[in-house]
């Protein structure tokens, strides 16, 4: 028997995997190299445009919320993307849920166990949980954009065959 995959899902399971290889990099990154690039991001943002302190307590703060912010995003993307992949497979809800946020939440366990090789870096299971909650976000946002544009390819049917 041959399996005949859908267009759809390749291209949703490329989007999935280069998530995975971007997560995979910036883990890979030594404590310093990604401290140096969050700190500088949010330098960019809160020092320059708000004038803000770029030395003090404050901005220090919020660096690690910039950081864990990156942890949510990312994971989300992640989970949108493998909910759409998934779809592709079933139309069960349960399923697409299960699948794509477990699948998110193992990854960022063997992310998490990857940092812990990484100079400087640790594997924390706060992180974990930052990243397994992205992950829910983000599969909830795939159920909302799916039930969106559920209603419009109703909608909007260029084509309706006519019975006589």
């Amino acid at each position: 028997m041959i399996l005949k995959i859908k267009k759809s899902f390749c291209i949703w399971a490329a989007v999935s995997v280069a998530c995975m290889a971007a997560i995979f990099w910036f883990s890979a990154q030594s404590a310093e190299k990604s401290g140096e690039l969050s700190g500088s991001f949010t330098r960019r943002i809160f020092a320059d445009l708000f004038g803000m302190d770029s030395a003090g307590p404050v901005m220090n703060i919020l660096e690690v919320l910039i950081r864990k912010a990156a942890h949510v995003w990312i994971y989300a993307v992640l989970s949108f993307c493998t909910a759409y992949s998934i779809r592709q497979i079933t139309e069960n809800k349960r399923r697409i849920f299960l699948i794509s946020v477990c699948w998110c939440s193992l990854y960022a366990v063997t992310d998490e166990l990857h940092q812990h090789f990484v100079p400087g870096r640790a594997a924390m299971w706060q992180d974990w949980l930052i990243d397994t909650a992205g992950a829910l976000i983000g599969v909830c946002m795939a159920f909302f954009v799916m039930w969106l544009t559920k209603g419009r390819k109703k909608k909007f049917k260029f084509f309706t065959p006519r019975k006589y």
